[in-house]
């Protein structure tokens, strides 16, 4: 999947290793940082055009490049991730690619998935780690991988509604309730479509 055409966001987790960032974007037209991840994104090659947050985990200032745009928002009822999503849309930009969204803290990471799950409704946005993009899915989804990709879905609501095809287990209109229940699918073809017709999703792809 290509995402050159979207808003890269740097959380304060780690991002993933090697080229896959550069494979995944090539040189994207803008770089966001949420407070902290200013650091990772300059620790991965990539250098920020805008930093949000209330900065309690930017100490240095003075290493980010000349001419960075810094957003303080010092409201504490909401995380610097939320905080980065609600300007970018207040902007008129409402696709992006989330990266360094885990690793380390597992409460973060899960708060980081559940707020992209919570916004999903007003933009279009995907999670990259080292192995898997992460999308979540309330309506419609389709879009190409690697056949022999593992697939997995999991309901983000009580129950979904869930028909998918392009993988060895197909669903039709299937009811997931919440957790683990769909887990360990494989592409059979490069193209995969999901549609939710009650409920919400992730669908976890490891393209990597």
């Amino acid at each position: 999947m290509n995402f050159e055409n979207f808003t890269l966001v740097f959380c304060n987790g780690d991002p993933p290793r090697g080229a896959r960032l550069r494979n995944l974007v090539g040189n994207p037209a803008r770089v966001v940082c949420a407070d902290g991840g200013a650091r990772k994104a300059m620790a991965a090659g990539f250098s920020p055009d805008l930093v949000v947050g209330d900065l309690d985990s930017l100490d240095e200032r003075s290493d980010l490049p000349a001419g960075v745009e810094i957003v303080r928002v010092p409201d504490q009822d909401n995380t610097d991730f939320e905080k980065t999503l609600d300007l970018m849309l207040s902007r008129g930009l409402d696709r992006f690619l989330v990266t360094a969204f885990s690793g380390g803290r597992i409460d973060q990471t899960l708060a980081n998935i559940q707020i992209a799950y919570e916004y999903a409704a007003r933009c279009t946005i995907a999670l990259a780690d080292d192995h898997f993009l992460l999308f979540p899915v309330t309506g419609s989804f389709e879009s190409e991988f690697p056949v022999g990709s593992t697939v997995s879905i999991i309901s983000m609501t009580d129950e979904s509604l869930v028909s998918a095809s392009g993988l060895a287990y197909g669903l039709n209109r299937s009811v997931l309730p919440k957790g683990g229940h769909a887990v360990s699918n494989r592409s059979v073809s490069m193209l995969i479509s999901v549609t939710v017709h009650s409920g919400g999703i992730l669908l976890m792809v490891n393209d990597a």
